[in-house]
């Protein structure tokens, strides 16, 4: 559960980045591109979440 957690809050950090700190100037790092990275592994991070939770079920009712 604590994996899909991570994976909403990923997914809502970059969110925001993409949508309100894309014209911020950073020497190193383009926050818009920062943004779209934690989206994906927020994604995934979610995915894995769901997948965890599925798969503990089918255990339970197996066992």
């Amino acid at each position: 559960m604590r994996d899909v957690v991570i994976g909403i809050f990923g997914i809502a950090v970059g969110t925001a980045l993409m949508l309100y700190a894309g014209d911020v100037d950073i020497p190193a790092i383009e926050l818009g591109k920062l943004g779209l990275v934690l989206i994906v592994i927020g994604a995934l991070d979610l995915l894995y979440g769901v997948f965890r939770v599925v798969t503990r079920r089918s255990r339970r009712t197996t066992a």
